[in-house]
């Protein structure tokens, strides 16, 4: 599937799976991205996806001022357990100029150390994934103003096991469980609009509207 070209240029900072998802799915708009790890495999990964490819420690500060973080519209800070990297890295970012940085989280409290610091979106990644991420990151949208609204909740789930080789109105998933299917992610496929007949495969993401109180 084709997306409309991004014109916004990324610099992804760790490459584990949530950060090389975010790069995968930039990657789909054509984005310019800028991939750095310390681990050269990951980087070697990397390389069919991202424009360029460092290998740097995001916790070396003068390594990190190499990067020219402040040329570009969005930093995103993947890294894993090293939170005093993403620390060091996310105050670089901001005092250099990017237009935006968004960092990864593992828990409340390094959250709103995050944010206490400036940066602009921290991610729990237990909570979304780095697709979805990525995809907001490029184009803001409807979604969120859905979201925003406090009447409907948008999330990602993977099919139950019971609902895997039946279609949308074989599972009735809007009258058993509430949720309105909006698209499917199924590998590089953005399914849009899902009909009814769609079959679900194991491996799908679906993308759902839920109605709250």
């Amino acid at each position: 599937m084709t997306e409309k070209k991004c014109e916004l240029q990324f610099a992804v900072l760790g490459l584990g799976r949530f950060g090389m998802s975010i790069v995968k799915t930039l990657a789909e708009y054509d984005a310019n991205i800028l991939a750095c790890d310390r681990d050269p495999a990951r980087l070697h990964e990397a390389t069919e996806y991202a424009a360029s490819v460092v290998q740097a420690d995001a916790a070396e500060e003068d390594a990190m001022k190499k990067l020219g973080l402040g040329n570009f519209d969005v930093v995103v800070l993947a890294m894993g357990e090293d939170f005093e990297a993403s620390i060091i890295a996310a105050r670089l970012a901001k005092e250099l100029g990017a237009g935006k940085v968004v960092a990864k989280a593992f828990g409340a409290r390094q959250k709103k150390i995050l944010e206490s610091i400036g940066v602009d979106e921290v991610v729990l990644p237990e909570v979304e994934m780095g697709a979805k991420v990525a995809r907001n990151l490029v184009n803001p949208n409807v979604l969120e103003v859905l979201e925003r609204s406090g009447r409907q909740t948008v999330a990602e789930i993977v099919p139950r096991q019971e609902w895997i080789g039946k279609t949308i109105g074989q599972a009735d998933i809007r009258r058993h469980y509430g949720y309105t299917i909006l698209a499917i992610v199924r590998g590089n496929e953005t399914i849009i609009p899902v009909a009814v007949d769609t079959v679900l495969v194991e491996g799908d993401v679906l993308i759902t509207l839920n109605q709250t109180e």
